[in-house]
């Protein structure tokens, strides 16, 4: 299956907006958790929640992060850098967008950087194991919310050391 994984729902446990604030203010256990060394990471959600989600996780955790509100600035966003000459070294990106959806965010940047990893953000859970096109474009999948130190180690595991 071209090396797809999939996260289902019933493994992650949720992490929401207060336990992230209680988690940072109290010193717990993501103070602790210091990345092998900082990505730069593009993270494309049309919810704006889960985009300052991912954007505070993932700077706490020593990433240079850039967030896009949907796949059609978030595509610009990965040209842009990639012109640069300072590309991505993952994408995160949700599934279900209004402008571009997520398959054809993947599509496109695998289309211009085979080398990318990317992983897809779902609310839909298990329910893309028979999509094709995501198997062939996109290297993890992961139901939302992520839990982040899971999407951390991924980040960390599928990004090509430098």
């Amino acid at each position: 299956m071209n090396g797809l994984s999939i996260v289902a729902d019933s493994d992650l446990p949720e992490i929401s907006r207060h336990h992230l604030q209680t988690v940072n203010q109290s010193g717990g256990d993501m103070a602790q958790i210091k990345p092998k060394r900082s990505l730069h990471v593009l993270c494309i959600d049309d919810d704006p929640q889960v985009r300052e989600l991912l954007n505070d996780c993932l700077t706490h955790l020593g990433h240079r992060v850039m967030v896009a509100s949907g796949g059609k600035e978030g595509l610009e966003m990965f040209r842009a850098a990639r012109l640069k000459n300072q590309p991505y070294e993952v994408v995160v990106t949700d599934w279900g967008m209004p402008d571009i959806d997520g398959r054809d965010v993947a599509r496109t940047i695998k289309a211009e950087s085979p080398s990318t990893p990317i992983i897809m953000l779902t609310g839909w859970g298990t329910t893309v194991r028979g999509d094709a096109a995501i198997a062939s474009t996109v290297d993890v999948v992961v139901s939302k919310p992520p839990l982040m130190q899971e999407l951390n180690d991924l980040l960390l595991r599928m990004a090509t050391p430098v």
